[in-house]
């Protein structure tokens, strides 16, 4: 039990405060330590979560073929019978196109069920029959043929044989109801196959197709004639001189289409534009951070200055110890050069010329303003009609890829940046969470883990000065009030 002083009428609280001030400096610079470090990985969330960000959201998308496409594709003639899209090979060769016929599905379609049926007539009451009904889809010819079966009782609706049919993937069919026609109707996903055959009881017993086989219009592949060669693709959909055509009807009397290719660089355009505002608008992080004021003399405050304080002076005074933690940080100083060195020497050789960011109209400022990028759009768009295939290089790399273009290179180095952080703050690699466990075997985290074990084992060490001091003056109070006792009984004697 702890004496307060009666005895000797000293404040003993107040003696004992004042003599573990100075004891507790060492674990006050430790518990100053701690926060400096936990600031300095809240700081790395942060920029993981921005870098993380424009690596999988922008990069990613950025690198996609489609993204830096550089021709456009246009029908003159029979615009009603293809439609199509010009892909990152086009050869800007001219197509005449004639549709013979288009590719079509192996179709099955039942008569009519009679007046009164509907989605929700059961099986039952179309065949008196007990079942089960069988239904079967089978493909190929001999050896390489192979067979897909459903089931279905007498209490299944129409709709449940939809829902199960529609709901096999591997079955690859289509089926569906005909309101109006009072049919079922069953088709093949794929076309141009003529080795489709629907067969089972379903079909003979319950909707009354006699001969399933003779009932099935067996699909068939397209005929087109491109510039005079003859192509037969089983699907509507092929593609010649780098142009996705989509064959829509038969040209008949109407004539043949005709394709036009051209450098177009609208679509490219607009992602180097975005690739440039988004990078700008990263390093301009990264350059806050590494080159952020440091101000020595703020170190986080203690619990006892907290006291002593207003909310806003702790708040002004937190913001200030806070700023400059990752000032001139080797990983974001790294990071950020290895960035701009990409940019600066990335290049496309073409004959006797180099085709590089500075070429085609892309900049950087002045010297103050840290690598920032600047956009010619007028030079962009000639050089892409002059040189598109190694302006898409350039950016994409190459289309065998033999060589990477800028956004696969940023791509890469950043995941190196990444990793680096990984293992020096613990972040995640992939995820923008700022929220997200970090991981406590990194060099902070260790760092962190030793300083906690440090504070520990000093805050019970403390905590045993603290009674020591405490026993002490209790037996100072104990004698104190032994003697004042004695000397009352010995004036009781001299009275």
């Amino acid at each position: 039990m702890r004496v307060s002083g009666l005895s000797s009428g000293m404040d003993i609280d107040t003696l004992v405060t004042q003599l573990m001030t100075a004891k507790r400096a060492p674990l006050d610079k430790l518990n100053q330590n701690k926060q400096i470090l936990e600031w300095r990985r809240d700081s790395y969330r942060t920029i993981n979560s921005a870098l993380v960000d424009f690596r999988q959201n922008k990069l990613d998308k950025y690198k996609k073929t489609s993204e830096m496409n550089v021709y456009s594709a246009e029908v003159s003639g029979n615009k009603d019978a293809i439609s199509v899209k010009a892909t990152t090979s086009a050869n800007q060769v001219s197509m005449k196109v004639e549709v013979g016929s288009l590719a079509t599905q192996s179709t099955l379609e039942t008569a009519s069920l009679g007046e009164g049926t509907t989605m929700y007539t059961k099986l039952g009451s179309l065949n008196s029959g007990a079942g089960p009904f069988e239904f079967s889809v089978s493909r190929g010819d001999g050896s390489s043929s192979y067979t897909q079966s459903f089931k279905f009782s007498k209490d299944d609706t129409i709709k449940d044989v939809l829902t199960k049919i529609n709901g096999d993937y591997s079955a690859g069919l289509s089926a569906t109801f005909d309101e109006a026609g009072k049919k079922f109707v069953v088709k093949s996903k794929e076309y141009g196959n003529d080795t489709v055959k629907f067969a089972g009881s379903l079909l003979t017993d319950v909707f009354g197709t006699t001969d399933p086989e003779k009932a099935t219009q067996d699909g068939q592949p397209a005929l087109v004639t491109i510039n005079g060669t003859k192509y037969t693709p089983s699907s509507n959909q092929l593609t010649v001189n780098g142009v996705q055509i989509t064959l829509l009807q038969e040209t008949k009397d109407a004539g043949p289409a005709t394709i036009t290719t051209k450098p177009d660089g609208k679509k490219a355009l607009e992602t180097v534009k975005a690739f440039i505002s988004d990078y700008n608008a990263l390093i301009s992080t990264l350059n806050s951070k590494v080159s952020e004021q440091k101000y020595r003399s703020y170190a986080p405050l203690t619990s006892e200055q907290k006291k002593e304080m207003t909310e806003d002076d702790i708040k002004n005074w937190e913001s200030r110890a806070k700023s400059g933690l990752l000032r001139n940080d080797e990983i974001l100083v790294e990071g950020l050069s290895n960035m701009r060195t990409l940019l600066s020497s990335s290049s496309v050789k073409f004959g006797d010329k180099t085709i590089g960011l500075a070429s085609i109209g892309i900049t950087t400022g002045t010297y103050t303003e840290n690598g920032k990028l600047y956009l010619d759009e007028d030079k962009l768009m000639n050089a892409i009609e002059e040189n598109p295939e190694q302006v898409m290089e350039l950016f994409i790399g190459s289309s065998d890829g033999a060589s990477k273009g800028i956004f696969d290179k940023m791509y890469d180095n950043l995941n190196v940046t990444l990793s680096r952080m990984a293992d020096k703050a613990g972040t995640a690699k992939y995820s923008t969470d700022i929220t997200i466990s970090l991981n406590e075997q990194s060099t902070l985290g260790k760092e962190l883990t030793d300083l906690n074990d440090r504070i520990s084992t000093l805050t019970k060490r403390l905590t045993q000065i603290e009674n020591n001091y405490y026993t002490q003056f209790t037996a100072m109070e104990t004698a104190i009030n032994k003697l004042n006792s004695q000397s009352a009984s010995l004036s009781s004697f001299t009275g």
